[in-house]
């Protein structure tokens, strides 16, 4: 499915005209032998060839900046951070105290190995920025140097790539959704970033987007054809609770259809769309419920609006937990977000081998095949979802096939194949960089 020249693993992986030996195993990388090449090329070959052996005595070390602590951003940086120290590599982590949730704090305090210093930042654009970033070139210059520097989502992202300059570390970026997509950005906004966008990414190894849509758009508003790389998000094996337990804890019966969603209760996933989209379908469906996990600004709003639709018996607004408590008991899932990168939630939908609605801006280019194990239905078109949903209502069989479908294609979306592109992305970047 993947275009192997965008996802450079394996063996002997090549960058431009140069070929590097990766072993992502061991967070290491070396040059294969080579012939010598010709006294007129020699110069500008040797000298990054030179550096790679040079640094294939020692691990990598790498530097993680986030400033949305939570939610799938949140577990991205963790499950990274897990990853690389798993490959002994040296891996230190600078976070925000201001957008963390439990599950971020909990778990990394028992990620073992990785070092990490909490700094407020603010989400907005903010003149403290220039102090965060003072704070993060200190804490380079005492705990360095660092092979690599990589910050996550706009503001961790513009830190990292700022705090980089000077330094040997080789800066990168992971997008977690390019803020310019977002539609109900203001045109100053948007010009405004990526003007910031723009400057910064001459100061990036690699841009990494989390799906192709996110990839095309980086490229498209010129954020460099070569520089943007497309790492898809992983997860490990599914540790569901089990589907009857999950069910008889939710009180669904066994002839209930159970239409499920996970995801922050914001504008940006558009909950509302879900909401009138099920009115509609439970009309012709009426063994159809509604399990909405998940809690947010819009929580009230969403229950006052299933009241004046008339579906709030139909419909469980459970608010925050772990989805997977929850995923086996659905037999659905449906995301109606209006700018996605690569949801978790989507890969752990696969992984639960649910068939999946969803809209066409929620990251599902590589999630979905319409019709094999989903359907891609058009954003903020409460109809066209309804339709979708009724379809696979009304066809206990598809259901079964889509599901079976979605469980097949989980196996491309692995941590460990994650790892492997991103430390091979590293790699390739790290030997030219400087």
């Amino acid at each position: 499915m993947f275009d192997n020249r965008e996802f450079p693993f394996g063996s002997d992986t090549c960058y431009g005209d140069r070929l590097v030996r990766i072993d992502s195993s061991t967070c290491k990388f070396t040059p294969p032998a080579q012939p010598t090449p010709p006294a007129a090329t020699a110069a500008p070959v040797i000298a990054p060839i030179a550096r790679a052996a040079a640094m294939d005595s020692r691990s990598l070390r790498v530097l993680l900046v986030v400033e949305s602590s939570g939610a799938g951003t949140g577990r991205h940086v963790l499950d990274l951070a897990e990853g690389l120290l798993r490959r002994g590599c040296d891996v230190h982590l600078i976070y925000s105290t201001g957008r963390i949730d439990r599950m971020f704090r909990d778990r990394m305090a028992e990620v073992h190995g990785l070092k990490s210093l909490p700094l407020h930042m603010r989400t907005n654009v903010h003149l403290s920025d220039w102090r965060v970033v003072k704070a993060v070139k200190r804490y380079m210059h005492e705990f360095g140097p660092f092979d690599v520097i990589h910050g996550h989502s706009s503001k961790g992202g513009a830190v990292a790539r700022l705090a980089a300059i000077g330094t040997r570390a080789a800066a990168f970026y992971t997008l977690h959704g390019l803020i310019m997509m977002d539609p109900s950005l203001a045109r100053w906004k948007r010009l405004f970033y990526l003007t910031v966008e723009w400057g910064l990414s001459l100061r990036t190894s690699k841009i990494i987007a989390v799906s192709p849509e996110e990839a095309r758009a980086a490229r498209r508003v010129g954020l460099g054809q070569s520089r943007v790389v497309l790492v898809p998000n992983g997860v490990g094996p599914a540790r569901l609770t089990p589907r009857t337990e999950a069910r008889r804890e939710l009180g669904l019966g066994d002839d209930a259809l159970a239409i499920g969603f996970v995801g922050r209760l914001v504008d940006q996933k558009a909950p509302h769309i879900l909401l009138e989209a099920f009115a509609s379908t439970v009309k012709v469906a009426p063994h159809a419920r509604l399990v909405i996990v998940g809690g947010g600004p819009l929580m009230e709003p969403m229950r006052q609006l299933s009241h004046s639709l008339g579906i709030a018996d139909q419909v469980m607004l459970l608010g925050e937990r772990d989805a997977r408590g929850v995923l086996a008991a659905f037999d659905i899932f449906a995301m109606s977000s209006r700018k996605e990168g690569l949801p978790y939630v989507l890969l752990e939908a696969l992984a639960a081998g649910l068939p999946i609605v969803a809209t066409v801006d929620s990251g599902v280019e590589i999630i979905i095949e319409h019709g094999v194990n989903g359907a891609v239905v058009p954003t903020d078109d409460a109809q066209s979802f309804s339709a979708a949903l009724i379809a696979l209502a009304l066809d206990p069989a598809r259901v079964v096939s889509y599901g079976a479908a979605s469980l097949r294609r989980s196996s491309e979306f692995t941590l460990d194949a994650m790892m492997e592109r991103t430390i091979a992305t590293y790699c390739g970047a790290s030997v030219f960089h400087g």
